[in-house]
């Protein structure tokens, strides 16, 4: 678990270099190939993923959304702010720190009701499969993700565990998290694997940003909350293994969808 935050400036400036070129020499619509090992063999220079990067909740794990609708509310948060830049951004003293708390309760109860998201286990065999290394990028606290990996993950058989074999996984002490791409950026360089062969799942706006903003595929696990997000995906299921069908396939990505956003959170 990172604690700290990085220092990526020079890496975040070079990547923007890099994508806002590959950005100007493709088509709108690009061609990602299969992302199987023998697709890789037999033409290893295709475009294609070779990493996926998660969110945690509403992704990995089943949504918590009632719990962070009924948090915007309680705090007062604008429509179109998230509550973790409403409480860095706004709130000060006694207010933030009370406002700190209640974040914690919220995520500690919805904690005892996290369960895997249906069809992972499929999605992160094919994964392991194809030797193609998995991440976590939460704006959840360190406490929640340790619950997801060490209780929710351990309620599988153990023959599964090794599936679940997340490197890095980043809380929000990371900063700037999500939407910013930063995180994802960071990982791009970790694991040696450009930004735009890179794919971000998630079920929230944030995630969806943090992807097309890094310029890697972003991809959105629908629900009935979330699907006025869509615009903002390059591709969309309807459940996480889902996934599988597209990066053995090969997809068509439209690259031209942006990072900017007026829509509501919630």
């Amino acid at each position: 678990m990172l604690k700290r935050a990085l220092n990526i400036t020079s890496y975040f400036s070079n990547q923007s270099t890099r994508l806002i070129h590959f950005a100007n020499k493709t088509p709108a619509m690009v061609f990602y190939a299969s992302s199987t090992k023998a697709a890789a063999a037999t033409n290893p220079s295709a475009l294609r993923i070779r990493g996926v990067v998660f969110d945690m909740d509403g992704t990995l794990a089943t949504p918590m959304t009632e719990h962070l609708v009924r948090l915007h509310k309680e705090l007062g948060v604008p429509r179109k702010m998230g509550i973790l830049e409403y409480v860095d951004e706004c709130l000060e003293g006694e207010a933030r720190v009370l406002a700190e708390q209640r974040i914690l309760e919220v995520e500690t109860e919805a904690m005892g009701s996290m369960e895997l998201s249906p069809g992972l286990v499929e999605l992160l065999q094919f994964l392991h499969d194809n030797e193609m290394p998995i991440a976590i990028i939460t704006r959840n606290n360190e406490k929640a993700a340790e619950h997801f990996l060490h209780q929710v993950v351990t309620r599988q058989p153990e023959e599964q565990w090794k599936l679940f074999a997340f490197d890095p996984v980043l809380d929000r002490s990371f900063v700037p998290t999500k939407p910013q791409p930063h995180a994802l950026l960071h990982i791009s360089q970790t694991w040696g694997i450009s930004p735009h062969e890179l794919m971000m799942v998630g079920d929230h706006l944030d995630d969806l940003l943090c992807g097309v903003r890094a310029g890697s595929v972003s991809a959105l696990l629908r629900y009935s909350y979330n699907r006025v997000f869509e615009d903002k995906a390059h591709i969309s299921v309807d459940q996480i293994d889902g996934l599988i069908e597209k990066l053995a396939g090969g997809f068509e990505a439209d690259m031209t969808i942006t990072g900017n956003s007026e829509l509501d959170y919630f």
